[in-house]
């Protein structure tokens, strides 16, 4: 399978909006409706992708990294770069390797929602901040996002 997940080129973002979401079962949809109002002067395709996106590496990041005392938050945010936007999550992060794209097996129970992300990113990946977070990132391709 040839994915597009990139680890150490990051084209330049110059303007960012975040926002800290409490990490429960309204994360994911608290994370589509911000998105969507950040891109609300946006191309309809790119708003709905970036929904999903958002929603699915929100809801990973709920159900796969462990809760506890200071671990109970996700960061949301939206960067705006020449023909690109980028969409980050970070979670209090887990000690395993990176997240894992699933197999090419439709039934799998897992993978799927990163193999989703990488098909509709022109770019993707992980990384580890120096304080053990994680971030996982999408690049996805917008006219004029430095626009919006």
């Amino acid at each position: 399978m040839s994915t597009n997940v990139v680890f150490l080129a990051f084209p330049d973002v110059y303007r960012w909006k975040f926002v800290t979401l409490t990490r429960a079962a309204e994360s994911s949809r608290r994370a589509r409706e911000t998105v969507a109002q950040w891109l609300t002067d946006g191309p309809q395709e790119v708003r709905d992708d970036a929904a999903l996106v958002v929603s699915e590496l929100v809801t990973n990041a709920v159900r796969h990294v462990p809760g506890g005392v200071r671990r109970d938050w996700v960061d949301v945010q939206l960067g705006f770069g020449r023909g690109f936007v980028r969409l980050e999550v970070t979670d209090p992060g887990v000690d395993t390797s990176a997240p894992c794209v699933g197999e090419e097996d439709l039934m799998a129970q897992s993978g799927r929602g990163l193999r989703l992300v990488a098909g509709l990113a022109v770019r993707c990946g992980t990384w580890r901040t120096g304080h053990g977070c994680r971030v996982v990132w999408a690049d996805l391709a917008c006219a004029g996002a430095g626009d919006l």
